[in-house]
């Protein structure tokens, strides 16, 4: 394993609840003694599964992670609206569906809840929470919510390509949905509950939360952050995965030796060699693609015009 401080590439932690992703950060930072890594995806404090970590020169490729679709199980509480759309906020709204509401509910399997959570598949419009930990002038909006400061928070579009529902049960005249989502970046579940809620006209929110996967990563690969002490503690560099792991949602293509040099030297190449390459995975003039030779990663390369011809330039080089 590499000597203390030296540690490159990326670790995938099972983030335990309660903790922020910066906290989960801060507490790698001192089990390696390193003091640059980064994660990609943030995930809230009452929220637990995978954060992908990245340490030392591992941090570069963060960025290329930002496009990754990602998976969740959920727990939909319905009947009540909370301050910040889980657990941790106060009950602000929502009611308990009647006797009879309760009754057209359960009828044919729970057809009314099944067919609202369904109809939130495809592209959706959402407006994150106020105790979100998007970005809004530099400042996470959770932090505006608890200084009582009020900002505007622009809505997104996101896409759920699935949601299976798992379970829908009933505990002391309450509704409960168990349900996996899988979608793209940005989307958040909270807000997702909230509407599914709204639609149902009882309210809902976010009970629970665990992150399964994102993109190529799976929760089943991280370790927690006790596991990783004892790892690194040990001599056991196995925690550490490879840069080019994390950027399975980059366009690939092959390059040769001559080629590798050339790129990794910053030298201006043809775009008409790459051409036929190019075409074979569809990709356009604006695409990120991962140069690849013998299995290690080059560089980052797109293609530019210069002077009416097209060239290959790169954004990232890996040594």
């Amino acid at each position: 394993m590499n000597a203390e401080g030296s540690l490159s590439g990326i670790i995938l932690v099972d983030k335990p609840e309660g903790m922020t992703s910066f906290s989960v950060v801060s507490r790698v930072r001192k089990i390696l003694h390193t003091k640059k890594a980064g994660h990609a995806g943030t995930l809230d404090p009452f929220a637990t599964g995978l954060l992908t970590v990245a340490v030392g020169k591992g941090t570069r490729v963060l960025r290329y992670m930002e496009k990754d679709d990602k998976t969740y199980r959920a727990l939909m509480e319905l009947g009540t609206i909370t301050s910040t759309g889980d657990r941790d906020g106060e009950a602000v709204g929502g009611r308990k569906p009647d006797r009879e509401e309760a009754e057209a509910l359960r009828k044919e399997d729970y057809r009314k809840i099944r067919e609202s959570v369904s109809s939130m598949i495809g592209n959706i419009t959402q407006v994150p929470s106020m105790y979100s930990a998007i970005k809004i002038k530099g400042r996470p909006a959770y932090d505006y919510a608890r200084k009582g400061e009020t900002v505007e928070i622009p809505e997104r579009h996101v896409t759920i390509y699935d949601i299976a529902v798992h379970r829908i049960y009933e505990e002391q005249e309450t509704f409960f949905v168990d349900m996996t989502v899988h979608c793209s970046k940005g989307t958040y579940i909270r807000s997702l509950c909230e509407d599914i809620g709204e639609k149902l006209g009882f309210g809902a929110y976010c009970k629970e939360l665990r992150r399964l996967s994102c993109g190529n990563f799976s929760i089943n690969e991280a370790i927690t952050l006790e596991e990783l002490e004892e790892k690194y503690s040990s001599g056991d560099g196995s925690f550490l995965k490879e840069e080019i792991c994390a950027m399975g949602g980059l366009l690939r293509i092959e390059v040769s030796e001559t080629e590798a040099a050339d790129l990794r030297n910053g030298k201006k190449l043809d775009f008409s060699a790459f051409k036929d390459r190019m075409e074979t995975i569809e990709a356009r003039p604006s695409d990120r693609i991962l140069a690849v030779y013998d299995g290690k990663p080059v560089a980052v390369i797109y293609s530019e015009e210069e002077e009416g011809s097209l060239l290959i330039r790169e954004e990232r080089v890996f040594a």
